[in-house]
Order: structure tokens, then C-alpha cells, then sequence
């Protein structure tokens, strides 16, 4: 019985609030149909014309973050601020997610010219505040101040809201409402961000959206004031009280007719599944999390958090076993060292912060940065753009990697690819721009353990740097074991005498076996780095086993098709040293799409050659089609490189080089040899100019 009263005098004040013109609203009141796009910027560029330097502040727009530093100037503290067109009178939003690098920063709306406004501010001591600021005055008011347990770790993001509805301001941390205050009185239309002295900040985003709300259907008659309505509610409850005491079973005619009763939804309510414990110790870097949580209304949104950071939001399920209960789960990378996580989960009546539960990591050691491109200390460009690929080895999740030139930032990195590699846990690709001479560069890259830098590379841009052309020919005729071919020295001598023509040195080698085949693409290899323009071209017996292209010198003895691996050499083994200079000009040419010469074991392997992928500046060309072969021809040349001569030899891109050879071999063996090429350069190049 006295638990029936107290739910019904509790309905009686659920009643009351009804009656108020505006009550406190949970973060999801709102809806994206509600909202009209005023301005938004997510720092993709600078495309705003926001502040990048003064007296008071400097700031950058890299990689998707707007970073503000204030410079102490007079001891003052700085402003970026950007004038909005909508008028602050009438129901507004603005949101923002910035992350505290040192000091404190804060949203700053309201702005007027005389630099009056309102700022929601963080510090480093996870405090929040309040404040309208009147320097005009000489003063400042707080409207709010105090730890709410909400605001994340300095380096962590936070989203701040400020929501103006009917007159009310509501302001949210991380979508959780802290504090409402009424009748602001808001006058400027500029908003922005600040920075107290020895502070900084990384903006993530900011939205403005002006709000637009249906009106309500008064089903109350007009002349009833809402005193009115409360004083009768009152009595309505008051004689209901009397009646459920009378008579219990009555409990359910607690409001008059025609009248329902409005109960203000409830938020979520999260416990723990897995960790059940406070503290989980952990031998990897990784777990699966899983919570239950109760919603009488729709689940709208259940994010993680771990050491205050979003990790995303969870995979959410209906739980078979009770009714209006949903399961959350989610795998989790942690740091090393102890990790907090928890979950924030939302719906109609608001969101929910779960307990905290505390993971512990083995400790990690700093990242270890390795050079994939460019890979060598010294080497000479043309281009100003240079592509880099920077491998770095992190048991720990990176935090951040920076390329500096000269010792100056010019490149930070939030999102990095991982890598299924043991030795390579995530592949970085920055593209930065270079001066004129020589460009230090160099890589720093941080985890939670710590940062490291990586060895310098020097890279040398010059506009007006003439090609340096190097070749690597091998023509293979004379096979001691299969069959001889009449055509692939004539085809060698051929190249050579065009492409020394064409300011190429030429590293020619006849009849070559497994042997002499190696040493001179180690040699090759050794010379790539002083050269910007590098060409392989072989012609004789090559053949495909396994998905596997192998080129064949004239010493080998493959008497079963597993021999290939020892006996032969591979096509991507060449193919990965061009690899290592993207932005060079790179040309590979195979005139070796012959029959297997192997009769023994003809059915093992695939006729022709398997197309490589396309290799970042590098482009491929296959005297015939995959899968097809190519006779050795007739004549003195074959078919494909008699043609290819006549093409390096006029004017035009490389590209059209071997489009134009294509069809002239269509042409010549009526459709029995169609050469192709795949291509992944980055550069223009002309054989002749």
C-alpha cells in the first residue's frame, strides 16, 4: 500500500513538471529533423579563412584538425572566432569536439564586437566552467563551476552543446546535460574557440544548426492558467490518495477523464557483463567487452570509451531473455599500462554512463619507425610532391606521427592503416611538399610509451634535374637444357643499340644463367638509387606456375615444375626493387611469353604469363596477353620488340609507346599476339623528346 502512494504522489509531480513551459531535456530531445544547417566546418581545409596567425594566437589546419596555440602575448589570452548569420534571439545549437593538448580552451559563442561572449571551458584538471566574459567591464561573471565527472583526460577529445530553447540555454559534455540557465542575454552572432595562456587545442569539428520545433496542440481550454491546471491536478491527486487508502483496487483512476498522463521516459540502465570485475589484468593488447542494458524505450546510440577517448559505438542485439533489455558488445584495443573504459548509452529519456572498469596491459616499448620510401639516405627528385611510406612498429595504439622538414612540421598524422605484417604494425603514407635543394626529412612517432624519431632522409629536389637513365637487358637463346630460341639475342642487341640511342646506359647480358642472372639485378639494384629513370627488359623462355611468373636462364634444370622456385628467377622479386622508388620512372618489359620448353612437365604449368597488379611508378608490359604465349617468330626479331623499337623512337608518352605497339602486333599476326601493359606511374616520360 504505502509503495502505491508513493508512486502515485510521485505521478503527482511528474503532473506538475508537465505544466512547466520548459523542463530539463536529455541530449536525444532533439531531433535531426528539428535541425537547419547554418554553418559547419570540419577542418578539411581552410576553406573558412579561420585565424591562422596574430599577436594573440598562431593555428594550423592539418589533416582534419584546426590546432590553436595561444602566444602569451602581453600575457592575454587568444581568440579565433568566425561571424555566423542567424540571430542568437531564436533557438539555436552549436557543437564542437576539441581536444585539450595543455592550460585550457573552451566554445565560445555570443561574441560581440566588443568582445563581450559566453565560453564553455575545460582545463587540465578536468574542471568545467561557465563563464560570460565582459572585458569592456573589466569583468567576468561564472555562471558555473566544478567537477562533473564527465570531461575526458587532457589529450582526449570532449564534444561541448549548447542548445537556447524557448528562452533556456542547456549545456552538454559529451552528450550528457550539466547544467541549464535561463534568459541569457545573448547579443553577438560570432562564435569560435579560446585559449588561455600557455594553452592549446585540436578542433575536431564545429556544427551550428538553428532549431525548429512543431507547436504543440493545446487541448486545454485557453482560460485555464496553469496554476489553475496544477491547483486542480493537485486536488485530482489529493482525492485520489484518499481513495487508493479507502480502497486500493482503485489505484488505476488516479487522473480525470480525458486527461492522460504524461510520464517523462527514463534513461538507460547498464551493468556490467564481462569484465564482472573492477580490474580485468590482460596478456595482450585487445579484449571483448559485453554489457546489458535496460531501456523501456528504443535503444538510440551505446558508445565505449576507453581512457576518455571514443572507441566507437558497440554492436548492439535484443537479449532473448528479457523483454526491453539489449546486449552490448565490442572488441576493444587497449594501451599498455592501465586502461579505463566505459559506456555512455542513450535513448528518448537520456543517456547513462556506466561504471568504470579498469583494464591492466603489459608495458610497450616507444614505436620503432622504418623507411619504405623513400628508403635510401640520399636521393635526387623532380618532382616537388613526394609520396612517402613510413612503416612504424607499435605493440601500443600509435597516438600521433609527424614528418618534419628541416626541422619544422609540416605533416601530422591521426589515422594510420594497419598492417598484418609482425614487423610492421601500421603503414603511414603522408605526401609533403618540397623546397628547392636539399630537404631534411625525418619522422616522429608516439605512443603511449613514448616517442621516437627515425633516421634523416635526405631528398634533393631540382626542377631542371636531368633524367638519368639506366637499363637492365638480358636476351636468353641458347638453353643447355630445353629448347633454344633464334630470336631473344637478335631481340637484346636491338634494345641495347635503341635505348643507348635514347641516353640509356645499358647493363647487357647474353645467354645468361641463374647465376650471372642474379649478380647483374644485384647490380642493377645497387645503381637504381642514382638514377630517375630505370628500365628492365628481358626476351627468352619464362613461364607461370602456380600463379607465379619465372623468367629462365639458360643453365637451369627443371625437371618438375617445383624446381622453378630454385632454378628460376621470379618476376616480383624485380619488380619489388622498382617498388622502392614510386617516383621514379620505372619501365619493366617481358618478351617472354613462350611455350614451356619443359615437355616433360607441360601440364603443371599455366600457359603464359599471370598480370602483376599495378606497382606505384611502375608501369609492366607483356609482349601478349595473359595467359597467352607468343611464338618466337620467324624473322630476325620477334613480332613484339621489332615493333616496340620503331615507337621509342618517336615522340610521344610512354604510354602511347606501347598502346600503339599493341596495335601494330594486332595488325601483324591478325589478332593471334595482343600485347598489354598495366601501369602505376606517377610521372610524364618521353623515350624521345
Amino acid at each position: 500500500m504505502q509503495n502505491k502512494i508513493f508512486k502515485l504522489i510521485l505521478a503527482f509531480f511528474l503532473i506538475i513538471q508537465v505544466t512547466r513551459l520548459q523542463g530539463q531535456q536529455a541530449y536525444a530531445d532533439v531531433k535531426s529533423g528539428e535541425k537547419t544547417p547554418l554553418f559547419s566546418d570540419a577542418f578539411d581545409n581552410n576553406s573558412n579563412s579561420w585565424l591562422t596567425d596574430n599577436n594573440w594566437i598562431s593555428g594550423q589546419i592539418n589533416d582534419g584538425k584546426y590546432i590553436i596555440t595561444c602566444k602569451n602575448f602581453k600575457q592575454q589570452t587568444g581568440l579565433s572566432y568566425k561571424t555566423i548569420s542567424f540571430d542568437p534571439v531564436n533557438d539555436f545549437e552549436i557543437e564542437t569536439i576539441f581536444s585539450l593538448t595543455s592550460g585550457t580552451g573552451a566554445l565560445i559563442f555570443g561574441l560581440t564586437k566588443d568582445f563581450e561572449h559566453y565560453r564553455v571551458e575545460i582545463d587540465s584538471k578536468k574542471n568545467l566552467f561557465i563563464i560570460w566574459d565582459m572585458p569592456s567591464k573589466g569583468r567576468n561573471k561564472i555562471l558555473f563551476s566544478g567537477k562533473t565527472g564527465l570531461v575526458n583526460e587532457t589529450g582526449s577529445v570532449n564534444k561541448i552543446t549548447v542548445r537556447k530553447i524557448k528562452g533556456e540555454c542547456y549545456f552538454f559534455i559529451n552528450d550528457i546535460l550539466f547544467n541549464q540557465i535561463g534568459n541569457l542575454p545573448i547579443s553577438g552572432d560570432q562564435v569560435g574557440f579560446s585559449v588561455g595562456l600557455n594553452s592549446g587545442i585540436s578542433v575536431d569539428f564545429l556544427n551550428i544548426n538553428s532549431l525548429n520545433f512543431p507547436e504543440p496542440v493545446l487541448l486545454a481550454d485557453k482560460s485555464v492558467t496553469p496554476a489553475d491546471t496544477t491547483t486542480n491536478m493537485r486536488k485530482v491527486v489529493q482525492g485520489a490518495v484518499k481513495n487508493l487508502a479507502d480502497k486500493p483496487e482503485n489505484v488505476s483512476n488516479i487522473a480525470p477523464a480525458g486527461i492522460e498522463v504524461a510520464v517523462k521516459p527514463v534513461a538507460p540502465e547498464i551493468i556490467w557483463i564481462s569484465p564482472s570485475g573492477a580490474t580485468t589484468n590482460l596478456d595482450n593488447y585487445s579484449a571483448r567487452v559485453r554489457v546489458r542494458v535496460k531501456s523501456v524505450s528504443e535503444l538510440e546510440s551505446a558508445h565505449f570509451y576507453v581512457n576518455g577517448s571514443s572507441k566507437g559505438e558497440g554492436e548492439i542485439r535484443s537479449a532473448t531473455d528479457q523483454p526491453e533489455n539489449f546486449i552490448i558488445e565490442k572488441t576493444i584495443s587497449f594501451n599498455p599500462g592501465d586502461n579505463n573504459i566505459y559506456l555512455v548509452a542513450t535513448n528518448s529519456g537520456g543517456s547513462s554512463k556506466s561504471e568504470v572498469r579498469y583494464f591492466k596491459n603489459p608495458q610497450a616499448d616507444p614505436p620503432v619507425i622504418k623507411w619504405n620510401n623513400p628508403e635510401i639516405a640520399n636521393s635526387l627528385v623532380n618532382s616537388e610532391i613526394l609520396n612517402m611510406e613510413i612503416c612504424i612498429r607499435s605493440m601500443a595504439e600509435l597516438v600521433s606521427a609527424q614528418v618534419l622538414i628541416d626541422g619544422v612540421q609540416v605533416n601530422v598524422g591521426k589515422v594510420f592503416q594497419r598492417s598484418e605484417t609482425d614487423n610492421c604494425n601500421y603503414i603511414w603514407k603522408p605526401q609533403i611538399v618540397l623546397k628547392e635543394g636539399d630537404n631534411s626529412v625525418y619522422i616522429i612517432a608516439e605512443n603511449i610509451a613514448g616517442s621516437s624519431t627515425s633516421e634523416n632522409r635526405i631528398v634533393r629536389f631540382s626542377k631542371t634535374v636531368s633524367e638519368k637513365r639506366l637499363a637492365l637487358v638480358f636476351g636468353n637463346s641458347n638453353y643447355k637444357n630445353g629448347a633454344s630460341l633464334k630470336n631473344p639475342e637478335n631481340d637484346a642487341n636491338l634494345i641495347e643499340a635503341t635505348l643507348k640511342e635514347l641516353n640509356f646506359e645499358v647493363l647487357k647480358h647474353i645467354d645468361a644463367g641463374k647465376t650471372e642472372m642474379e649478380r647483374a639485378i644485384l647490380e642493377f639494384s645497387q645503381k637504381l638509387p642514382s638514377y630517375n629513370v630505370a628500365l628492365f627488359y628481358y626476351a627468352g623462355h619464362g613461364i607461370q606456375v602456380d600463379g607465379v611468373n619465372y623468367l629462365i636462364p639458360t643453365d637451369a634444370v627443371i625437371e618438375e615444375k617445383v624446381a622453378c622456385k630454385w632454378e628460376a628467377v621470379s618476376v616480383s622479386d624485380i619488380v619489388s626493387e622498382f617498388e622502392k622508388y614510386p617516383d621514379n620512372i620505372n619501365i619493366v618489359i617481358l618478351d617472354a611469353c613462350r611455350n614451356n620448353p619443359y615437355r616433360s612437365w607441360v601440364r603443371g604449368a599455366e600457359a603464359g604469363f599471370r598480370f602483376i597488379s599495378d606497382v606505384s611508378g611502375t608501369i609492366i608490359a607483356y609482349a601478349t596477353a595473359e595467359g597467352a604465349t607468343a611464338a618466337d617468330g620467324s624473322g630476325t626479331n620477334g613480332l613484339y620488340t621489332e615493333e616496340l623499337v620503331k615507337q621509342m623512337l618517336v615522340p610521344q608518352p610512354v604510354e602511347s609507346v606501347f598502346k600503339k605497339t599493341r596495335v601494330q602486333v594486332e595488325q601483324r599476326s591478325k589478332g593471334m599476339q595482343s600485347p598489354r601493359e598495366s601501369s602505376g606511374l606517377r610521372g610524364e616520360f618521353y623515350f624521345k623528346h
